[in-house]
């Protein structure tokens, strides 16, 4: 706490010197560890964007890949990637967006500023959506978007290691923005606590609330889509390598499928020892099918056709829970987006 708060003063007050990218940057990031929604809100900001005429190129550290240094996923380029190795290449959140987002490049860098230069430089933007950054202080942004799971938007209050807290709740502060995800999970007393808690730490902060909902059920062999009733009264093994794999299991059991749920580590890549694991409890306990999240599905490779066909594909969407809150932040992204004169 004494080391997080000693940067960001040294950061306000100048000392630290920050990089100004030549187009307005918007964070989407949180300030505790993982399972917020950050890329279904990232996908959610850049539709919003892409509808206002906005040309956007997302900015990320590409975690969870095999390599390092940068990384462009162009969507020109896009056909010509081994899909084998795309995971370990650019990693499955980046991948995850690619698929989601066929016409925004995706610049990949553990150094921001690099990936801010590079895509400005090659795309030429109006605007970068830098992924998970509420913490990275050395590139300047102008729009901070912070995310707060509305189950537990502040875990234990305590910081790292001693609790999920990346900073003191203090840094809410430097948000413009936040939006409280899962509210379907909640009680209305239960959101009204944290946006409480929220506003009691940056007065004058706009807060919105949002909903998870079910985007497809797919079948993983070739896409074909299905409805999510399909799953009710199914026995279904289902597996993950997420931050919170509790919010998959419950999804499913809200569908009212019978669900057995193996959890791997967060950005697990699967081995071959894995999918054979898998396929073989799916054969000896008696399920309909294996079914996991549209991150892990970038990461499974190897297949045969025969296996495809009985591994399933959740997918889920992040929306804002009202045409008032959609039409809030679209005057919050227009107002950081006149900034674009002064860069």
């Amino acid at each position: 706490g004494n080391i997080v708060s000693i940067r960001n003063a040294l950061y306000d007050r100048g000392v630290l010197k920050t990089y100004r990218a030549k187009c307005p940057i918007i964070c989407v990031g949180n300030i505790t560890t993982g399972g917020s929604g950050k890329t279904p809100a990232v996908i959610m900001l850049c539709e919003l964007l892409r509808s206002m005429g906005k040309r956007v190129v997302i900015i990320s550290r590409g975690y969870g890949r095999a390599t390092r240094g940068l990384r462009i996923l162009d969507p020109e380029a896009r056909e010509g990637i081994d899909a084998s190795k795309a995971h370990r290449t650019f990693g499955d959140e980046a991948i995850l967006l690619a698929n989601r987002l066929r016409e925004v490049p995706i610049v990949l860098s553990e150094d921001r500023v690099e990936a801010a230069k590079a895509a400005f430089d090659k795309f030429r933007p109006d605007c970068l959506v830098m992924d998970d950054g509420f913490g990275h202080r050395r590139l300047a942004r102008d729009l901070d978007i912070l995310l707060f799971d509305a189950r537990h938007p502040f875990a234990n209050g305590r910081l790292l290691p001693c609790g999920m807290l990346r900073e003191p709740l203090w840094a809410i502060a430097r948000a413009e923005a936040t939006i409280i995800t899962r509210t379907e999970c909640c009680s209305e007393d239960e959101i009204l606590a944290t946006e409480n808690a929220v506003r009691e730490r940056s007065d004058g902060i706009a807060v919105l609330h949002s909903t998870h909902t079910i985007s497809s059920l797919s079948r993983l062999s070739d896409r074909q889509e299905f409805p999510p009733s399909m799953l009710k009264r199914r026995k279904v093994l289902a597996f993950c390598g997420i931050a919170k794999p509790e919010s998959f299991f419950s999804t499913l059991s809200s569908l009212d499928a019978v669900v057995d749920g193996i959890r791997f580590a967060d950005h697990h890549t699967y081995t071959a020892s894995d999918l054979s694991d898998l396929l073989s409890r799916l054969a000896s306990g008696g399920y309909d099918f294996l079914i996991t999240t549209e991150k892990d599905a970038t990461k499974l490779v190897g297949l045969r056709p025969e296996q495809a066909e009985k591994v399933f594909i959740l997918s889920v969407s992040l929306s804002l829970d009202s045409v008032e809150a959609i039409e809030a932040l679209k005057g919050i992204l227009e107002h950081s987006l006149s900034s674009l004169s002064g860069h």
